[in-house]
Formats: C-alpha cells, sequence, structure tokens
C-alpha cells in the first residue's frame, strides 16, 4: 500500500442486520430455535401473550393476589419497555434483565413449571429445546417483574412475578 492509500474494512451495517430479522419474525414454535441475543440486541420489545401462565398460583397473570393496580402497573412498565433496545436493558442494571439459571440454589421455579406453560405434553420438550427465561423489572414497583422468553426478537411474557419470587431474596 502506498502512502495515501487507505485500509478498507467491510463492517456490516447494524439497520440491514436489524431489518433482516425483523423480515423474518414470525411466532414461536415448540422447540424452534430463533435468533441469538445478539442479532436482536439492538430491536425494542415486541410483547407477546400467546404463552401466559394462567394457572392461579402465584406466578401467574390471574393470581387471586392481583389487584387494579398491579396491571396497571404491568401495562405501564410494558409500555416504558416498549421504548428502549434490548441492550438497553441488559446494560442498565435497574432493568435486571437477564437469564434466569434454574440450576441456582435461589431460583425457586423449576425447568418442569417452564415446560407445562410451553407443552401441554412436558415430555415432548427436552431441556435443550427450552428458550431461554428471562426476567426483567416492570419499573413500578421495586419487587414486580415479568420473566418469558425471546423469539426472533419477540418477548413472550410467561410469569407475572409480583412478590419477586423467582429469586426470593435478591
Amino acid at each position: 500500500m502506498g502512502k495515501g492509500d487507505k485500509k478498507k474494512f467491510d463492517i456490516p451495517d447494524p439497520q440491514l442486520q436489524i431489518d433482516t430479522v425483523v423480515k423474518h419474525i414470525s411466532k414461536y414454535k415448540i422447540g424452534e430455535k430463533g435468533f441469538s441475543f445478539h442479532a436482536i440486541k439492538e430491536l425494542k420489545p415486541v410483547f407477546a401473550f400467546d404463552y401466559l401462565s394462567l394457572n392461579c398460583t402465584d406466578l401467574c397473570f390471574n393470581s387471586k393476589s392481583l389487584e387494579i393496580k398491579d396491571y396497571v402497573g404491568l401495562f405501564e412498565g410494558l409500555k416504558k419497555i416498549s421504548n428502549i433496545t434490548y441492550e438497553k436493558m441488559k446494560v442498565n442494571p435497574a432493568f435486571r434483565f437477564h437469564q434466569i439459571d434454574f440450576d441456582a440454589k435461589n431460583v425457586s421455579l423449576s425447568r418442569s413449571k417452564f415446560k407445562q406453560i410451553l407443552s401441554p405434553k412436558e415430555d415432548l420438550l427436552s431441556d435443550g429445546e427450552l428458550p431461554t427465561l428471562y426476567q426483567f423489572d416492570l419499573q413500578y414497583v421495586q419487587k414486580a417483574r415479568v420473566a418469558g422468553f425471546l423469539y426472533k426478537g419477540v418477548f413472550y411474557l410467561v410469569f407475572y412475578d409480583r412478590d419477586h419470587l423467582i429469586y426470593p431474596g435478591n
């Protein structure tokens, strides 16, 4: 290379990457793999309700302990979260956006409970086929969080952790 020659770097255009991801958005199918977090990190969350837990337990969206203020806070939180990217949620500790580690000692939720929500026949879904379960803080009451999974940029809500039961004591 001569003195005035500039070295060219082939840097991928992030907008093209996002456009590719958005073009391939589809509904989750049991056991199907989506995109990596890296591929969707610049997207803003879109929420789906296909796998809401509605079993009237403490982690369900129809828990008997929930009040109108909880549902208002849920929607206010989802509205707020839908205006930021997954990457911003991940790097800002206030959102507490992270994967749920079923093997951690302080986690009260089991893979089995998660499988029951995704499939009526739990044995049809192996542990390796389970989507990664994430949680994030709803930002309206310190303990209120939701848990769900990402599939092709869509966040599927599964559990409503009003009293921070999945990670008690944290």
